[in-house]
């Protein structure tokens, strides 16, 4: 499995180098801004978003799932270097997004405001939610292909719905707010593990779908 994992990072370097740099260019530039924290919490959604779609994009052109599936490699085990592959890339894109963050509040260009305790929560947040669609991701894609797979990622388009609709989600967005301020740290800490749970439930599940389905 760590042979196919290494594989897919080869494949990949200069495209995670590309989008590396983009992500700390985007973040160091809008932190200017008064909202320099969403930025941040945006890119870290974005950037594991691009490293997965690019590897399994790649991985398509290519016709390496078929390629895998006639050597003595197991359908889990092709499903699994996928998953620990993308588990590696979003965290090691969150921590590019801490370092840029890190960087511009030590030039003096980022603020954070709220203290740690809100600086957590942004960014908690959307490690928990991009490992869930991610894990959607890899489920449709090794269920179909690529280009139904890449659908998944409109679904955080539906974070503008409270936008569209403020009288009906803003109850719902005061609970949540309310609730997560208590207690926080632990709330927090439940969320991603129960994140990370359901990522790897999607793995088992890819990995049955996957070594049922005939790849040509």
């Amino acid at each position: 499995m760590w042979t196919l994992i290494a594989k897919d990072l080869r494949v990949l370097r200069s495209s995670i180098l590309t989008y590396a740099l983009m992500a700390a260019a985007m973040i160091l530039f809008f932190s200017r801004m008064e909202m320099g924290s969403a930025f941040i919490a945006t890119w870290s959604i974005i950037l594991p978003f691009f490293y997965v779609g690019r590897m399994c994009y790649q991985e398509e052109v290519d016709g390496g799932l078929g390629l895998l599936r006639s050597l003595p490699v197991s359908p889990g085990a092709i499903v699994a270097s996928k998953f620990a592959g993308g588990l590696l890339l979003t965290i090691g894109g969150s921590f590019i997004g801490i370092a840029a963050g890190g960087l511009a509040h030590w030039l003096g260009w980022f603020a954070p405001q709220g203290g740690s305790s809100l600086q957590f929560i942004s960014l908690a947040f959307p490690l928990a939610l991009v490992l869930v669609l991610e894990g959607l991701f890899f489920l449709v894609f090794f269920t179909w292909d690529y280009k139904r797979a890449s659908y998944v990622m409109l679904l955080p388009l539906l974070c503008f719905l409270p936008l569209a609709f403020p009288s009906l989600f803003r109850p719902v967005v005061g609970w949540v707010v309310d609730h997560i301020t208590v207690d926080s740290g632990y709330f927090l800490l439940g969320l991603l593990l129960a994140s990370l749970f359901c990522y790897l439930a999607l793995g088992l599940l890819a990995g049955r779908v996957f070594s049922r389905r005939d790849v040509g």
